[in-house]
């Protein structure tokens, strides 16, 4: 019966270690101040040169692995997803991307972070657009202190 209970100790211990390797993401605490506000603009700056440079992957890794990017033909949600979509280029080419801050605010353990952006894009045609707005963007801190987007909205004006 010892027995019986000693392996009944066991198999909950490792249902237990399971739960905890397999649970969801939790972003870490952040802290309030220049330095963040610092560290999430320079984020926000590698970020707008990865759309310049179209790199699907790249672009879909500065996401949280359950990132949300609203668009108005609907969210996608999580980087397979993200990636997938840019991936299917329609022919559109980014010459140039900018963000430009106007507020930061904090909102537990995120980083809420609004402002302008400014994309001039070569369509298929040959024909270039200029598109211009406003952004959201959600920032967490990753496992080893890096930011990722948790969530992103880009509207155009």
């Amino acid at each position: 019966m010892k027995r019986f209970f000693v392996l009944l100790a066991v198999l909950a211990l490792a249902a237990c270690q399971e739960m905890l390797l397999n649970k969801p993401y939790q972003p870490a605490p952040v802290n309030y101040g220049p330095t963040t506000e610092r560290q999430v603009e320079a984020a926000s700056q590698r970020f707008a040169s990865l759309m310049a440079a179209q790199d699907a992957s790249a672009i879909s890794n500065a996401y949280s692995p359950d990132g949300v990017w609203e668009r108005q033909s609907g969210p996608l949600r999580g980087r397979d997803a993200i990636r997938t979509a840019l991936e299917a280029n329609t022919g559109v080419r980014v010459l140039s991307f900018g963000m430009r801050t106007e507020y930061i605010t904090y909102n537990g353990p995120a980083v809420v972070h609004t402002g302008e952006f400014t994309q001039s894009a070569q369509l298929p045609n040959g024909k270039t657009a200029t598109n211009v707005g406003k952004f959201e963007a959600t920032w967490v801190r990753g496992p080893r202190g890096e930011w990722w987007i948790h969530r992103m909205i880009f509207r155009p004006k």
